[in-house]
């Protein structure tokens, strides 16, 4: 796997801890399933699933709450009458195409909602506190360490967390390039030190449907919905459609949340299967 090649580790802060998390990538189908080649399918030779694996770095010496939260949802022991969120049953769904940000950590059944005035998370039935990822400049250990809370994300394979959210949710940095304007409403907290296979490279070239409604690459024009990177023209045009029907009903009802429903989804299934602290 080798190092990251991204990064000028003499300019990160201190890595205090490390997380391997394997990440799996379906099929256009959505499947995982080992199959033989289909003879059908030969134009389509990238349409097989992706399977890979990251080493997180994370500054636990300059942002330690956020480091703190998010080693929270990756050393969980696993209840089958109990559960509790983890990072081992998340999923990356988004990818902005403007600032290039991966949003990770999204978990199936983790929501916020509000009780006694306050919000709080809910899953399988619990209530859980929603803490927030907030540092404590005033007891920083040094001036230093305060400032370097303010890493900017200029550089590929960051990881950063909207300020304010307590949610798990995290977005990865998958360019050099990325808007600035994310320095001012996220905080960096770790990196990407290896990446077995190359999985940002992989879902960079995802299709994903943009705001315009429009099935897209992130790094070539407007492609086909379904069947390897390319597909069937129908596929993209009942996608167009569907968006006309939510950004309509957004109107219709004053929510703007849903002019977005799709902003930037991507059209495989990514899956994290396994979290470990190294």
């Amino acid at each position: 796997a080798g190092g990251f090649g991204s990064h000028d580790n003499n300019n990160l802060p201190k890595i205090t801890h490390k997380v391997l998390m394997e990440i799996r990538i379906s099929r256009a189908d959505g499947s995982f399933y080992v199959r033989d080649a289909n003879p059908n399918n030969a134009d389509l030779p990238d349409d097989d699933p992706f399977y890979g694996s990251l080493v997180l770095g994370l500054f636990g010496e300059s942002v330690p709450e956020h480091v703190r939260r998010f080693l929270e949802y990756v050393d969980v022991k696993y209840d089958v009458d109990k559960p509790l969120p983890s990072y081992s049953r998340s999923k990356f769904g988004t990818l902005d195409s403007g600032s290039g940000l991966l949003i990770g950590g999204t978990i199936p059944g983790l929501d916020i909602t509000t009780l006694g005035g306050g919000n709080v998370l809910e899953y399988s039935g619990r209530v859980l506190p929603a803490k927030l990822w907030i540092e404590d400049n005033e007891n920083a250990p040094s001036r230093d360490a305060a400032s370097s809370r303010r890493l900017s994300h200029n550089a590929k394979g960051l990881l950063t967390h909207r300020n304010l959210d307590p949610t798990p949710s995290f977005g990865v940095t998958t360019r050099t390039d990325i808007a600035s304007s994310l320095d001012a409403t996220h905080t960096v907290f770790g990196c990407i030190l290896e990446d077995q296979n190359g999985f940002l490279n992989a879902v960079v070239d995802i299709p994903l449907l943009t705001d315009t409604g429009r099935v897209s690459r992130t790094t070539s024009e407007p492609v086909s919905a379904g069947g390897g990177f390319g597909g069937s023209p129908l596929a993209s045009s009942v996608f167009t459609a569907q968006r006309a029907i939510f950004r309509d009903a957004a109107k219709t009802f004053g929510d703007s949340r849903l002019e977005k429903v799709y902003d930037g989804k991507l059209l495989r299934r990514i899956e994290v299967t396994k979290v470990a602290v190294l």
